[in-house]
């Protein structure tokens, strides 16, 4: 070919480069590295011409520093002799980790060799003497692949980075379902329970394991408690805090007493401090510094509660504060069912005129009691109070001073008893009270102090001052004779049977075959 053919030959393809996107455009850098000689080549003056910006480098180490500094689009290298300065060079740009194209020019090294270079990481190896028209498509083709390349690799990190998403995503969706998961339970478990101290242990329980929380603190009006809950094994001051702040804000006509860390075990609240509280309407649902929460409890119109949730590391999301308040929600609701289950509970167990005990009531408390005295040798007493001529009362002052004198009779026997003894109404004027742990001595002397008090009080009534006496008969176990509840209870009766017909208003024990009168401070022997 000519010199005129070759430098239309040239002319065309540098054109065609400047007309293709596809091709070299935008403006490629290429860096050239050989003898000087090997640099004055018609064909580096057409790149330049095309825009693009050649760089000569006579030195590998030059070369290899221009790489790692501006990454250029190719890279020509001439090739003295010998396949292995090219593969030394071709080394040393794979440490770079450039994505330059790189043609090796050289003389004939055998295809096994040229095959040996294109694996160590060359695009081409154009044998001298290279024409233009050659060097053009082999600079195109691989700036072409180097963009698919670049396009390619792109493509991958972009997909790449999409499956981390995903990947990030389908986690966050995963753990967002169990946490609904547990949400879901942790509310049918509220809301299953009728017992207050279930729902709270499972409140605690369920919480700690719903979301990160180091302090759990619950006020209720209704039972009046302050509970609280630590990650800490030990009693922390920041619990006394919260109990503390718990106190000062709750509403000071619910004021509710204070519990230590298991919610059975009630303490008074007079410890703590007594400041002014604010109503519950002026809880913040976040804390401001978004650390603590406190979600207001609307257990019923005259019963209120505040739940008080706290963290020490990180904050409360909206997502969180929307699931907390979820089960603030349920916590009232089962809370209210508890309270409603409990008061129906005390009404079937209670008297609605004195507000003791009823019958049935007062009997499981006496199996209860007769169970363990038996297995356990305790002692135990029955007393039965009868209340002496008290059907004069209705008929000549009326049922509502009779009422008036059992209601007054009922109160009177609380304050005489201790607070393991239970009173209870069994019908009619006839009261019954269980003495746990008693012996017979400590019975009589209760009993006889009881009997006084009964005779000197004065109750009042509507139609004027109200006195009346009381006939009480006492049974005690373990006894030979008594060998179940009834006959507890017909022991006792037997001897208040005794009171009555000895006279009333005095005190009879049951003993076997025998009974004991006493009458003021003497004691005797009654045939029975």
């Amino acid at each position: 070919m000519n010199k005129d053919r070759m430098s239309t030959v040239e002319t065309a393809i540098c054109d065609s480069f400047r007309s293709d996107p596809t091709r070299l455009n935008p403006p490629s850098s290429v860096c050239i590295s050989g003898r000087p000689e090997f640099h004055h080549q018609a064909l580096w003056r057409h790149l330049e011409k095309a825009g693009h910006a050649v760089y000569r480098f006579t030195e590998d180490l030059a070369l290899l520093d221009a790489v790692g500094a501006c990454s250029p689009s190719a890279i020509v290298y001439e090739i003295p002799a010998g396949r292995e300065r090219a593969v030394q060079f071709l080394n040393q740009l794979a440490k770079l980790n450039h994505d330059a194209c790189v043609i090796l020019v050289g003389p004939e090294i055998g295809a096994e060799s040229v095959a040996h270079c294109l694996r160590s990481g060359a695009f081409d190896y154009l044998t001298v003497p290279v024409s233009s028209a050659r060097f053009m498509t082999s600079l195109h083709d691989g700036l072409v692949n180097r963009h698919t390349f670049r396009v390619v690799r792109n493509l991958s990190q972009e997909l790449a980075q999409s499956n981390e998403r995903l990947a990030e995503e389908r986690n966050a969706l995963t753990h967002w379902n169990r946490t609904l998961l547990a949400l879901n339970h942790l509310t049918q478990v509220l809301t299953a329970s009728l017992d207050s101290e279930t729902i709270v242990r499972s409140l605690f329980t369920g919480l700690a394991t719903l979301v990160p929380l180091d302090i759990i603190g619950l006020a209720c009006a209704e039972p009046h408690r302050i509970m609280t809950w630590s990650r800490s094994s030990a009693w922390t001051c920041q619990e006394m805090q919260v109990r503390e702040w718990l106190l000062r804000h709750f509403p000071e006509d619910a004021k509710p007493r204070t519990s230590s860390r298991q919610p059975l075990d009630l303490v008074g609240a007079e410890a703590l401090s007594r400041e002014d509280c604010a109503p519950l309407s002026s809880f913040p649902a976040v804390g401001d510094d978004r650390h603590t929460m406190t979600i207001p409890l609307p257990i019923s119109p005259d019963r209120q509660g505040v739940l008080y949730l706290e963290r020490r590391e990180g904050t409360f999301t909206e997502a969180e504060f929307k699931m907390l308040s979820t089960v603030g929600t349920s916590l009232a609701m089962a809370l209210r069912n508890a309270s409603t289950h409990q008061m129906i509970q005390e009404l079937a167990l209670r008297d609605s005129m004195t507000g003791l005990l009823n019958r049935r009531a007062l009997e499981d408390v006496l199996a209860r009691e007769f169970k363990g005295g038996f297995r356990y040798r305790s002692s135990a007493c029955l007393l039965l109070v009868d209340l002496d001529y008290f059907k004069a009362i209705n008929d000549q002052l009326g049922h509502l001073a009779g009422d008036q004198v059992l209601r007054g009779t009922a109160a009177l026997m609380r304050r005489a008893v201790r607070d393991i003894d239970v009173v209870g109404r069994y019908g009619g004027e006839e009261f019954g009270i269980v003495l746990p742990h008693t012996d017979l001595d400590c019975a009589l002397v209760l009993a006889e102090r009881l009997r006084r008090e009964i005779e000197s009080q004065e109750f009042e009534a509507d139609q004027g001052i109200v006195r009346i006496t009381a006939s009480i008969g006492i049974a005690h176990i373990p006894a030979v004779t008594i060998r179940s509840v009834s006959e507890w209870i017909a022991a006792a009766d037997s001897a208040l049977y005794g009171a009555k017909a000895s006279g009333r208003n005095r005190v009879v024990v049951h003993v076997p075959d025998q009974a004991v009168l006493v009458e003021g401070a003497t004691v005797m022997l009654a045939a029975p």
